[in-house]
Protein backbone atom coordinates (compact mmCIF):
# COMPACT_ATOMS: atom_id res chain seq x y z
CA UNK A 1 0.00 0.00 0.00
CA UNK A 2 3.09 2.45 0.62
CA UNK A 3 4.31 1.93 -2.33
CA UNK A 4 1.58 3.07 -4.63
CA UNK A 5 1.30 6.94 -3.03
CA UNK A 6 4.60 7.06 -3.81
CA UNK A 7 4.19 6.08 -7.37
CA UNK A 8 1.39 8.13 -7.73
CA UNK A 9 2.85 11.30 -6.04
CA UNK A 10 6.24 10.91 -8.72
CA UNK A 11 3.74 10.72 -11.56
CA UNK A 12 2.24 14.12 -10.50
CA UNK A 13 5.54 15.41 -9.93
CA UNK A 14 6.46 14.48 -13.32
CA UNK A 15 3.72 15.99 -15.30
CA UNK A 16 3.87 19.09 -13.09
CA UNK A 17 7.76 19.17 -14.54
CA UNK A 18 6.28 19.10 -17.93
CA UNK A 19 3.86 21.67 -17.32
CA UNK A 20 6.67 23.89 -16.37
CA UNK A 21 9.11 22.78 -19.31
CA UNK A 22 6.32 23.33 -21.83
CA UNK A 23 5.93 26.94 -20.44
CA UNK A 24 9.66 27.60 -21.16
CA UNK A 25 9.93 25.93 -24.84
CA UNK A 26 8.11 23.59 -27.52
CA UNK A 27 7.72 19.72 -26.44
CA UNK A 28 9.97 18.63 -29.51
CA UNK A 29 12.60 20.72 -27.67
CA UNK A 30 12.67 19.58 -24.07
CA UNK A 31 14.39 16.63 -23.19
CA UNK A 32 13.85 14.08 -20.91
CA UNK A 33 16.15 15.19 -19.14
CA UNK A 34 14.85 18.78 -18.62
CA UNK A 35 11.35 17.08 -17.63
CA UNK A 36 13.81 14.74 -14.68
CA UNK A 37 15.42 18.07 -13.91
CA UNK A 38 12.20 20.10 -13.16
CA UNK A 39 10.98 17.04 -11.40
CA UNK A 40 13.79 16.82 -8.88
CA UNK A 41 14.48 13.27 -10.58
CA UNK A 42 16.89 11.48 -11.87
CA UNK A 43 16.25 11.07 -15.89
CA UNK A 44 16.26 6.96 -15.79
CA UNK A 45 13.95 7.50 -12.69
CA UNK A 46 11.25 8.75 -15.65
CA UNK A 47 11.34 5.95 -17.16
CA UNK A 48 10.27 3.80 -14.06
CA UNK A 49 7.67 5.59 -14.34
CA UNK A 50 6.63 6.33 -18.35
CA UNK A 51 7.72 4.65 -20.93
CA UNK A 52 9.02 7.60 -23.08
CA UNK A 53 8.95 11.29 -23.28
CA UNK A 54 5.73 11.09 -25.33
CA UNK A 55 3.67 8.92 -22.78
CA UNK A 56 4.43 11.80 -21.03
CA UNK A 57 2.85 13.88 -22.88
CA UNK A 58 -0.33 11.67 -23.41
CA UNK A 59 -0.53 11.21 -19.70
CA UNK A 60 -0.18 15.20 -18.92
CA UNK A 61 -3.32 15.67 -21.32
CA UNK A 62 -5.38 13.55 -18.90
CA UNK A 63 -3.81 14.49 -16.02
CA UNK A 64 -5.14 18.11 -17.08
CA UNK A 65 -7.99 17.26 -18.48
CA UNK A 66 -9.22 15.56 -15.32
CA UNK A 67 -7.97 19.00 -13.37
CA UNK A 68 -10.23 20.83 -15.94
CA UNK A 69 -13.40 18.40 -15.47
CA UNK A 70 -13.11 19.06 -11.52
CA UNK A 71 -13.16 22.45 -11.89
CA UNK A 72 -16.07 22.80 -14.83
CA UNK A 73 -18.38 20.60 -12.56
CA UNK A 74 -17.33 22.28 -9.15
CA UNK A 75 -18.77 25.25 -10.83
CA UNK A 76 -21.36 23.97 -12.76
CA UNK A 77 -23.25 22.84 -9.02
CA UNK A 78 -22.89 26.28 -7.56
CA UNK A 79 -23.49 28.41 -10.75
CA UNK A 80 -27.27 26.64 -11.44
CA UNK A 81 -29.03 25.07 -8.77
CA UNK A 82 -32.09 24.53 -11.41
CA UNK A 83 -32.95 24.54 -14.84
CA UNK A 84 -33.65 27.71 -16.78
CA UNK A 85 -34.02 28.34 -20.58
CA UNK A 86 -32.86 31.34 -20.53
CA UNK A 87 -29.54 32.55 -22.56
CA UNK A 88 -29.36 35.07 -20.17
CA UNK A 89 -28.42 32.74 -17.17
CA UNK A 90 -25.83 31.21 -18.95
CA UNK A 91 -22.26 32.15 -16.75
CA UNK A 92 -19.57 32.35 -19.64
CA UNK A 93 -17.63 34.75 -18.66
CA UNK A 94 -16.41 32.32 -15.91
CA UNK A 95 -15.18 29.64 -18.43
CA UNK A 96 -13.08 32.77 -20.37
CA UNK A 97 -11.11 33.66 -17.62
CA UNK A 98 -10.68 30.51 -16.03
CA UNK A 99 -9.92 28.50 -18.75
CA UNK A 100 -9.54 30.38 -22.23
CA UNK A 101 -8.04 33.27 -20.82
CA UNK A 102 -5.44 31.31 -18.50
CA UNK A 103 -1.95 32.50 -19.69
CA UNK A 104 -0.06 29.30 -18.61
CA UNK A 105 -2.77 26.74 -20.33
CA UNK A 106 -3.20 28.51 -23.28
CA UNK A 107 0.63 28.87 -24.32
CA UNK A 108 0.53 25.01 -23.89
CA UNK A 109 -2.13 24.07 -25.37
CA UNK A 110 -1.23 25.84 -28.67
CA UNK A 111 1.90 23.79 -27.77
CA UNK A 112 -0.23 20.63 -28.06
CA UNK A 113 -2.32 21.47 -30.65
CA UNK A 114 0.67 22.01 -33.31
CA UNK A 115 2.38 19.03 -31.72
CA UNK A 116 -1.01 16.72 -32.63
CA UNK A 117 -0.69 17.81 -36.33
CA UNK A 118 2.69 15.89 -36.97
CA UNK A 119 1.73 12.98 -33.78
CA UNK A 120 -1.25 10.64 -34.24
CA UNK A 121 -1.01 9.30 -31.21
CA UNK A 122 -1.46 13.30 -29.77
CA UNK A 123 -4.24 13.94 -32.36
CA UNK A 124 -5.97 10.80 -31.17
CA UNK A 125 -6.07 11.74 -27.62
CA UNK A 126 -7.19 15.14 -28.61
CA UNK A 127 -10.03 14.12 -30.30
CA UNK A 128 -10.92 11.84 -27.24
CA UNK A 129 -10.26 14.61 -24.91
CA UNK A 130 -12.98 17.34 -27.64
CA UNK A 131 -15.42 14.37 -27.12
CA UNK A 132 -15.56 13.60 -23.98
CA UNK A 133 -15.33 17.79 -23.23
CA UNK A 134 -18.40 17.94 -25.64
CA UNK A 135 -20.73 15.36 -23.75
CA UNK A 136 -19.66 16.81 -20.25
CA UNK A 137 -20.56 20.11 -21.72
CA UNK A 138 -23.48 18.40 -23.25
CA UNK A 139 -24.45 17.36 -20.18
CA UNK A 140 -24.22 20.18 -18.09
CA UNK A 141 -25.86 22.24 -20.37
CA UNK A 142 -28.50 19.80 -20.68
CA UNK A 143 -29.24 20.60 -17.09
CA UNK A 144 -29.59 24.36 -17.66
CA UNK A 145 -31.24 24.62 -21.23
CA UNK A 146 -34.70 22.23 -21.85
CA UNK A 147 -33.83 21.59 -25.50
CA UNK A 148 -31.30 18.54 -26.08
CA UNK A 149 -30.98 19.39 -29.61
CA UNK A 150 -30.03 23.28 -28.73
CA UNK A 151 -27.89 21.76 -25.87
CA UNK A 152 -26.17 19.71 -28.45
CA UNK A 153 -25.17 22.95 -30.52
CA UNK A 154 -24.61 25.27 -27.45
CA UNK A 155 -22.11 22.59 -26.36
CA UNK A 156 -20.03 22.24 -30.01
CA UNK A 157 -20.63 26.05 -30.64
CA UNK A 158 -19.17 26.70 -27.11
CA UNK A 159 -15.84 24.44 -27.43
CA UNK A 160 -15.19 26.15 -30.82
CA UNK A 161 -15.97 29.86 -29.70
CA UNK A 162 -13.64 28.91 -26.55
CA UNK A 163 -10.63 27.47 -28.10
CA UNK A 164 -11.04 29.85 -30.99
CA UNK A 165 -10.48 33.09 -28.47
CA UNK A 166 -7.95 31.21 -26.45
CA UNK A 167 -5.88 30.88 -29.78
CA UNK A 168 -6.66 34.83 -30.64
CA UNK A 169 -5.55 35.72 -26.86
CA UNK A 170 -2.60 34.90 -27.56
CA UNK A 171 -2.04 37.25 -30.18
CA UNK A 172 -4.05 40.06 -28.23
CA UNK A 173 -5.01 41.23 -24.50
CA UNK A 174 -7.10 38.80 -22.98
CA UNK A 175 -8.81 42.64 -21.75
CA UNK A 176 -8.75 43.43 -25.92
CA UNK A 177 -11.00 40.38 -26.22
CA UNK A 178 -13.17 39.97 -23.41
CA UNK A 179 -15.23 43.34 -24.07
CA UNK A 180 -15.84 42.83 -27.96
CA UNK A 181 -16.91 39.62 -27.03
CA UNK A 182 -20.92 38.61 -26.40
CA UNK A 183 -21.00 34.65 -26.63
CA UNK A 184 -25.42 35.50 -25.68
CA UNK A 185 -25.78 37.35 -29.02
CA UNK A 186 -24.02 34.12 -30.83
CA UNK A 187 -26.36 31.78 -29.19
CA UNK A 188 -29.22 33.23 -29.90
CA UNK A 189 -28.24 33.54 -33.71
CA UNK A 190 -27.55 29.62 -33.29
CA UNK A 191 -31.45 29.59 -31.31
CA UNK A 192 -32.90 31.25 -34.88
CA UNK A 193 -34.22 28.53 -37.59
Amino acid sequence: MGRKPVRDERRKQILDAVHQCLLEKPFHKTSIKDIACKAGLNHGALHYYFENKEHILLEYIDYTKTHFDKVYNDFLTEAYTEPTVELDSLKYRWALDEVTFHKEYQRIFIEIWAHALYNPNVMKKLKEIYRAWRKTLFLGISNIVESKKEARKISLTIIAMFEGMSLMSSFFSPKDLKYDFDIKDFLKILSTK
